[in-house]
């Protein structure tokens, strides 16, 4: 019986911490519409920043996972791409008008990654902010510190 207790709290031991750390790693999938904060009409105060510009301060230092397009600030040899930004849609900061401010996303890689292609979208997980990055293509409301990059599959 003292045998099978202790096989048995072994792996209970064991799955408790893989469990955990599966959690812990784990980020929250969110969508471009949960960056931006619910429109209140008492809020349209002259003088205010407009509903493009308004962040939400609750999405400040948490880890997520976004699907979005990268277009690069810069590049490092060899297509690497360490700086550049999220945008939701192909073409965005290409073409003008750019998405509004909370709708972009400036972030770094510093591992670097080979972008083959604009037209790819990937999911982009990482530790976001609220701090505002203002780049010749565009002005992102939020910055991502970027731990993963993966092509998004259909």
């Amino acid at each position: 019986m003292k045998r099978i207790y202790r096989n048995v709290s072994t792996w209970i031991v064991a799955l408790s911490f893989t469990l955990s750390a599966a959690v812990a790693s784990a980020a929250e999938a969110i969508s471009w519409r949960d960056l931006v904060p619910p429109f209140d009409d008492t809020l349209m105060l002259e003088g205010e920043l407009s509903l493009g510009e308004r962040v939400r301060f609750e999405m400040n230092n948490k880890e997520i996972r976004i699907p979005g397009f990268i277009v690069p600030v810069d590049f490092e040899n060899r297509q690497i791409v360490t700086r550049f930004l999220i945008v939701p849609y192909f073409g965005a900061c290409i073409h003008e008008p750019a998405p509004p401010p909370n709708q972009t996303i400036y972030a770094e890689f510093e591992p670097g990654y080979k972008l083959e292609s604009l037209w790819d979208p990937f999911w982009i997980e990482g530790t976001l902010s609220t701090t505002k990055v203002v780049e010749d293509l565009a002005t992102a409301s939020y910055t991502l510190r970027a731990n993963k990059i993966e092509p998004f599959v259909y």
